[in-house]
């Protein structure tokens, strides 16, 4: 017998959208039940580390005055005017107040400034890297946030999974219906669900088909699609998800699956990471450079150029290069993305490993790492030596790449391809929404009753690419979904 219940709003998800949603809706005085398929709350936005915001106490108190109006300027820009122009504006004016409202809620707040940014890229752009607002103490935050809306009387309901959307015959949505842990199907009826399930970064083989490609690599997500698929059932239309590629790894390295203070989810603590992380030669799989490899240094633009070769591509490097590792000369290591272990190593070692392993080729020549790897030989020669003359001149004629860079030929065999894989860290876009966070069908009309946010909601990215601004992707999860939940108040009175 299925199980029935009623309540003015529904929340499927307690991620930091489903969170805001809560507690924005709660806060107006209104019942509210949020739904959540795994045993706490926190969602796919416990691996995410801040929150993007502008003019906030902090950024003053670090004398940085920013322009919400540049802010949105930079973001119109950046997404090529792709991205809903209203919401945008909406989401970056509503920063800061979702952001005070989450340091009430529990969560301790600690601003990144500039010139501490990891994305090296970012050092002369505050409103890149300086308004990134770091989570203190996520564990210990997630459960007094818990506590705070439980205290506004909001009703937790954990190991629920949501099913599928309740819609009257004229469209309106009038609850869902959700499956517990023992397969029992709960009905809840209400006047408004804000849908918050993080899209369907779990789902291996929907993101492959997104991405046309299987060669990417999944870090610890657990959303497997079932809002995005019902908001699609009701009437939404999927303009824009993507995955959120996010850096690279070394192939099958044993990585973390959380942050911490120091490092990213990603972060192994094997040294060969130094050598992902720096910018020595990279090609393709079939042989060719492809790319300035400074991209490591801005874990979005480094994502991007791997993922326009299919998501998977080889670092190059010869025995003399990683003997230099070995003493510690190595480039400039970027903190982008995971981070790179400042462990010492035996960079010969590891790479002699990593073959054994199958996660990366060797050759005494360039012909027998070829041969190896299955790269063309013929492209693989051709690429080596107008890299070698870039590095002798000191001048990248193919890709721009700086001077300082240049500094490792590849010419002393035994010659080693390395493996790596773009990382992507659920999804994000969705369904097309107005600046109010509800739900619209085809004919840009709101569905009613119907709410989204967070990586369920569309038209504040574009296209493939996810813009590389510190924290973007979980402030907006924490605003969209305060901004919906606010809506669904608005629209019931």
């Amino acid at each position: 017998m299925m199980k029935e219940l009623s309540t003015d709003v529904v929340v499927a998800g307690t991620g930091g959208t489903g969170l805001g949603a809560a507690d924005a809706a709660a806060s107006k005085g209104l019942k509210v039940i949020a739904i959540e398929k795994l045993a706490q709350v926190g969602g796919n936005t416990r691996i995410s580390s801040g929150f993007f915001a502008i003019d906030t106490k902090e950024q003053r108190e670090a004398e940085l005055h920013l322009s919400t109006e540049e802010a949105i300027r930079q973001l119109n820009v950046y997404n090529h005017y792709l991205n809903n122009g209203p919401l945008t504006r909406r989401i970056v004016e509503n920063a800061k107040p979702t952001l005070e409202e989450l340091e009430s809620l529990g969560m301790g707040i600690k601003l990144n400034p500039t010139a501490e940014t990891t994305q090296f890229a970012h050092r002369d752009n505050p409103y890149a890297g300086g308004s990134y607002h770091m989570y203190q103490d996520k564990d210990e935050a997630y459960p007094r946030i818990q506590k705070s809306l439980e205290d506004k009387g909001v009703k937790f309901m954990f190991n629920t999974t949501m099913e599928k959307l309740i819609q009257d015959e004229d469209g309106t949505i009038k609850g869902l219906v959700a499956k517990d842990e023992d397969g029992n199907e709960i009905k809840i009826n209400a006047k408004a669900v804000v849908v918050a399930t993080g899209g369907f970064g779990g789902d291996e083989k929907r993101v492959a088909k997104l991405m046309h490609t299987d060669r990417l690599r999944k870090l610890g997500v657990p959303n497997m699609g079932e809002g995005m698929t019902a908001l699609e059932n009701a009437g939404g239309i999927n303009i824009d998800s993507h995955a959120l590629i996010h850096a690279a790894q070394l192939a099958k390295s044993k990585v973390t699956q959380k942050t911490s203070k120091k490092h990213l989810a990603g972060f192994s603590d094997n040294p060969l990471t130094r050598v992902l992380l720096t910018p020595l030669m990279w090609v393709d799989p079939d042989g060719r450079r492809f790319t300035n490899e400074d991209t490591v240094y801005d874990t979005v633009l480094w994502a991007n150029a791997a993922y326009n070769v299919g998501g998977m591509y080889y670092i190059l490097v010869d025995t003399k290069t990683l003997e230099a590792y070995t003493a510690g000369k190595e480039l400039e290591v970027s903190k982008a993305g995971p981070g790179a272990t400042d462990k010492p190593g035996d960079f010969v070692k590891l790479a002699d490993k990593s073959v054994a392993e199958g996660t990366a080729f060797k050759g005494d020549s360039l012909e027998e790492l070829a041969k190896n790897a299955g790269l063309n030989y013929e492209n693989l020669k051709a690429s080596v030596e107008k890299y070698n003359h870039s590095v002798e001149i000191k001048n990248d004629t193919e890709f721009a790449k700086k001077g300082i860079y240049l500094k490792y030929a590849v010419e002393t065999g035994p010659f080693y391809a390395i493996k790596a894989q773009v990382a992507y860290l659920g999804t994000v876009g969705g369904v097309r929404v107005d600046d109010h966070l509800r739900v619209l069908d085809k004919n840009f009309k709101p569905i009613k009753g119907l709410y989204a946010g967070g990586a369920n909601a569309g038209g504040y990215y574009e296209g493939q690419s996810y813009p590389a601004y510190e924290g973007l992707a979980s402030g907006f999860a924490w605003t969209s979904g305060r901004l919906a939940g606010l809506a669904a108040a608005e629209d019931m009175n």
